[in-house]
């Protein structure tokens, strides 16, 4: 069982969005453009942050996996940003780069979700 299953219930915090919503005096228009270009950027970003682990590129992967837990925390991905954050923390507790392929594991509880999320945000409740 993956320390990470409480994650399938919900994968996208609503309320986020509504708040953001109403921050920009309710206009729906700009939360769906914000909301679709997360969507399309997703696979990108968790792309780019593979591929920073397998070049163990320290500076790249840390700037990726921080866009990936900003970018996921402004449309409410709650389990992204979660994971995204852990990511984080980890790459920052061992030094130097060397260690970065050890993470694998970590980014592949990423991977796990992002098809979710996307559906998800594609089709709130």
């Amino acid at each position: 069982m993956s320390d990470y299953d409480e994650c399938t219930d919900s994968l996208v915090d609503p309320a986020v969005l509504l708040g953001l919503q109403a921050e920009l005096g309710g206009d729906a228009s700009i939360v769906t453009t914000f909301v679709k270009n997360y969507v399309e950027l997703l696979p990108w970003r968790v792309a780019r942050l593979h591929q920073s682990l397998v070049n163990l590129d320290m500076e790249d992967a840390m700037d990726a996996v921080l866009s990936l837990k900003t970018s996921s925390h402004m449309v409410g991905a709650v389990c992204i940003e979660r994971l995204a954050a852990e990511l984080e923390v980890s790459m920052k507790l061992l030094p130097g780069g060397d260690h970065l392929m050890q993470l694998s594991p970590q980014l592949e509880e990423i991977d796990r979700f992002v098809f979710g999320t996307i559906c998800e945000l594609r089709h709130p409740n």
